[in-house]
């Protein structure tokens, strides 16, 4: 019998599953309003399908994964879970079929980051094409959170954000890891990754007018305290 993993609180009904490389791979995990079960918010890379499967059957199950987005390190498990895939629909291609984004300019990366990346995503991070189930969009309701575009790193990149505690959940809006895995405050994602960093930035911004009280990016956090919505701001204006 697999060992449950260890999740961590962010809110009331959310957990959070850290894995992957250096640990800094987010999956979140939203109790449904309902108790039947949980959805899974981001898929991490494929070696913490497990994890995620295990992680699920010990809060009732996995009712159903969204992507915050499609990149390789955000869907890397969810073909590999049992459970149905929903993204946004400017998403589903780049899920469907597997591998790198077609705007991804890996060559401007300094080599040794190159390199990395290209290795983690052979052997860590790709999980092969996923099958999506059904697409979700702005104002949608996703187990009493409210889906918000944030386009910028990805075309179709959403996010989760709950009025009732301004929790937001917020995948690659905002990059709290440097190019080497670093800790780093948050930060516009980088620019060879980013399908349109303007975009991104206005996506930041949009993000700080929300007001969150807790954001949980895609990699490393949350951001918490009173320098939140300042610090997203910053990030912006960077």
């Amino acid at each position: 019998m697999s060992k449950t993993p260890t999740l961590e609180p962010i809110a009331d009904g959310v957990s959070l599953l850290r894995g992957g490389f250096g640990g800094a791979m987010n999956v979140v995990l939203i109790d449904e309003p309902d108790g039947s079960g949980v959805t899974v918010f981001d898929a991490g890379e494929k070696r913490m399908a497990q994890a995620i499967a295990a992680a699920g059957a010990a809060r009732g199950g996995i009712k159903r994964i969204v992507l915050g987005h499609a990149d390789n390190d955000h869907r890397g498990a969810a073909p590999h879970v049992d459970a149905p895939v929903y993204c946004h629909r400017l998403e589903v291609a780049a899920a469907e079929a597997g591998g790198h984004r077609d705007y991804w300019r890996m060559n401007e990366l300094p080599l040794p980051v190159n390199l990395l990346h290209r290795t983690l995503m052979r052997i860590s991070w790709e999980g092969g094409p996923t099958p999506i189930a059904g697409t979700v969009a702005e104002g949608d309701d996703v187990a009493g959170f409210r889906v918000v575009d944030l386009p910028g790193h990805a075309p179709g990149l959403i996010g989760l954000f709950r009025e009732r505690d301004r929790v937001a959940l917020v995948s690659d809006c905002i990059y709290m890891t440097s190019m080497y895995g670093k800790p780093q405050p948050p930060a516009v994602p980088l620019d060879p990754y980013n399908q349109d960093s303007d975009r991104a930035r206005a996506s930041i911004a949009k993000l700080a007018d929300l007001e969150p009280a807790i954001v949980v990016p895609g990699h490393l956090g949350p951001l918490t305290g009173p320098d939140v919505v300042p610090a997203l701001r910053r990030a912006a204006a960077g």
